[in-house]
């Protein structure tokens, strides 16, 4: 690795980035509605977005009920990152995996695309799935 500024200043860019996807994956993962809420807040703008062909939601409130509705429908699974995230400008891509253990057998997994603020929250994210049972393309 390089010490010149910029590449100093892409890790740490990076890092940061790393950490909005960790709070992200986590409030995917949070049952504790407050705590969720928290991790929300901390991760999107008020006015944030996200969608995917099944759910959608819009602004923290929304958020929570559509995350709360897919653990209800899933009991047990818990999402993970898979590798490293790309990004540029504004953009960040990231592909995530639930599933495939015991107690949450069956295998899901996805790439999401998301756009952050300038406060270094996401203003919104789209998701898409890549793996899922009976999923054909």
């Amino acid at each position: 690795m390089r010490d010149d500024p910029e590449s100093l200043a892409r890790e740490a860019e990076m890092e940061m980035i790393n950490e909005l996807i960790d709070r992200y994956i986590a409030a995917w993962n949070e049952t504790d509605a407050l705590k969720r809420r928290d991790l929300i807040a901390k991760t999107w703008t008020e006015d944030g977005v996200y969608v995917d062909p099944r759910r959608r939601g819009d602004g923290h409130e929304q958020l929570s009920t559509m995350i709360q509705g897919v653990q209800e429908h899933f009991p047990g699974y818990r999402f993970r990152r898979a590798g490293d995230a790309d990004a540029h400008n504004d953009c960040v891509r990231f592909r995530w995996e639930a599933g495939g253990m015991d107690g949450a057998p069956l295998f899901f997994a996805g790439t999401d695309f998301g756009v952050i603020d300038t406060d270094g929250r996401f203003r919104s994210v789209t998701g898409f799935t890549d793996a899922a049972p009976g999923l054909k393309r």
